[in-house]
């Protein structure tokens, strides 16, 4: 049964998250941060969220490097392709 166990940690099976998407939601005090990989896919979810009305300030936010990209109350909305 020797050699089964690894001395280095596996790299991670996921993509670094790369995206913050934040909500603030009308039920008393709930907000919400997901964290995406795929700039199309953080777009899509703040997108979605305003679309259906279901969050009153939704703001994407790059990890990287703290930059707003979506903004709902500001009226920020970078081209994705921006992103």
């Amino acid at each position: 049964m020797s050699g089964w166990q690894h001395s280095a940690p596996l790299p991670p099976a996921w993509p670094p998250d790369r995206y913050e998407v934040r909500s603030a939601r009308p039920v008393p005090d709930r907000a919400a941060a997901d964290r995406y990989h795929f700039a199309r896919t953080a777009h899509e979810a703040a997108t979605r969220l305003r679309d259906v009305r279901f969050a009153t300030q939704i703001q994407v936010v790059r990890i990287e490097d703290g930059a707003i990209l979506f903004d709902l109350v500001a009226g920020v909305e970078v081209p994705l392709n921006h992103w």
